[in-house]
């Protein structure tokens, strides 16, 4: 299967199993429905029909080219509050299975990186190992997005921010979607992604 990249990778898992060994929690009926409303928006490329493992976090969708053949989702929900660093923004806290300090790679997945707020039913997609180098990820690790990026998402399909990430000091881009935009935005995600980690 060749990828966005043009590299070619060979078949991970046969479509619709999942390996046992990744490391998966139990999610909230909010996230599990983020997790299906997800999956639901990608079905046109996902390489199965069958029912993904939408009550874990992570989740994974095998997936027919030009996408990356496995996408493993951490998904999150997006909240605000008045004492936020950044006012007008919203964010996740990252809290992974069983208190690893990294995302799960087995079977060599594209990590997502994903927040849903569902009042405004809009999706950011960060870029995942931006926030998982060194040491890893701290416990409970906020990452944040712009109220603007998700409304104009939210008008427009897509939407990107740029913001700098305050451990390294890079750029990184976020993406944000509606549900029916996720193919456009995943793709973005995929692009800006691989150019980071070429720059």
């Amino acid at each position: 299967m060749t990828s966005m990249d043009g590299s070619s990778h060979p078949p991970l898992v046969p479509p619709g199993m999942f390996d046992p060994t990744v490391q998966r929690s139990r999610v909230t009926e909010g996230t599990k429905r983020a997790n299906q409303l997800f999956a639901s928006g990608l079905e046109h490329y996902a390489a199965s029909a069958t029912a993904h493992l939408t009550d874990k976090k992570p989740f994974d969708i095998p997936m027919l080219s030009p996408f990356p053949p496995l996408l493993r989702v951490y998904m999150f929900t997006l909240t605000t509050h008045p004492s936020e660093r950044q006012e007008g923004a919203y964010r996740i806290q990252i809290t992974l299975p069983q208190q690893r300090r990294h995302f799960d790679t087995t079977d060599d997945p594209f990590l997502i990186l994903a927040g849903y707020e569902p009042n405004l039913e809009v999706f950011a997609l960060w870029d995942a190992l931006a926030h998982d180098e060194g040491q890893g990820i701290t416990h409970s690790k906020g990452v944040q997005i712009r109220e603007e990026t998700l409304l104009t998402a939210l008008s427009q399909g897509v939407a990107c921010q740029r913001r700098t990430l305050r451990r390294s000091g890079d750029t990184e881009t976020v993406v944000a979607a509606r549900p029916d935009a996720l193919p456009e935005a995943l793709e973005l995600r995929w692009q800006l992604s691989l150019e980071r980690l070429t720059s």
